[in-house]
């Protein structure tokens, strides 16, 4: 994450509402994650945290299915781009650019398919794009930064297009396993989520964006955790939550709309 950038997050953080206490975690430095740290853990194809972004993914993906030219928005290390590359002319974009440069080492063809900066940056000859992906994003943001930016985002969808969107549901036990894994993990989630939304809010955050036909369900429940047991028991769990089990239970939230004509 460039310096200015880092700054604006940390400055925005601070005059947050937050309460200034002791408790509060101060702003995260995206700039001390190895580029491509969750890349490699993807493409490690066992244990918890490899199936965790393989659902993840799987699921956005899906959603994705029929929408030619897609971008990617927080693309980090370019794992989504390079799933989707055979079916879809991708790109992604990132404000962090030790990643970038990983990504167009290892997915991008040529011309780049990635770039380094905000969405406000982005060539005007890559003009408008069928659909939008923004996995995982915008609990990074301080709330007026991630409304800025899926408004800029939007900005780049055809008429008729479609923004897929994933973020934790705060009102599950999110929580509680974000806790969990900040105490058995090499990163700290609960310093870098300070954008903490639920269904709801989530609903009125993509409406207010100009969507419209706007979704809100969720997945990712038991599944990841029963790859400690095996890889395709995993997935086995997968397909039996999914559906009721996961849209009560899930974990994390996976918001649709369409840009108004």
């Amino acid at each position: 994450m460039s310096t200015g950038v880092q700054k604006s997050i940390s400055a925005e953080h601070a005059a947050g509402g937050h309460s200034g206490t002791s408790r509060e975690p101060p702003p995260f430095d995206y700039s001390t994650i190895p580029p491509g740290h969750y890349d490699l853990a993807y493409r490690r194809g066992r244990g918890i945290q490899s199936k965790w972004h393989h659902l993840k993914f799987q699921r956005v993906a899906q959603e994705l299915t029929g929408y030619r030219r897609v971008l990617d928005v927080g693309c980090g290390p370019g794992t989504l781009v390079g799933m989707l590359s055979r079916d879809h002319e991708a790109f992604g974009v990132d404000i962090t650019e030790p990643q970038i440069e990983y990504a167009n080492r290892v997915y991008a063809a040529a011309p780049p398919s990635f770039f380094a900066g905000a969405v406000e940056d982005l060539p005007d000859e890559l003009g408008q794009f069928d659909a939008l992906s923004a996995v995982e994003l915008i609990e990074h943001l301080p709330p007026e930064m991630a409304d800025r930016t899926l408004r800029a985002a939007v900005e780049r969808l055809r008429p008729g297009g479609k923004l897929v969107l994933t973020t934790p549901d705060f009102r599950s036990a999110w929580p509680l396993v974000e806790r969990i894994v900040d105490r058995l993990g090499e990163v700290e989630y609960y310093v870098q989520h300070i954008n903490r939304l639920t269904p709801a809010k989530l609903v009125r955050q993509l409406e207010a964006v100009g969507l419209r036909e706007v979704r809100v369900r969720k997945y990712l429940f038991l599944a990841p955790f029963a790859a400690c047991f095996g890889w395709r028991f995993a997935d086995r769990i997968s397909r039996l939550e999914s559906g009721f089990v996961e849209n009560r239970l899930g974990l994390i939230m996976l918001g649709t709309g369409i840009k108004a004509d």
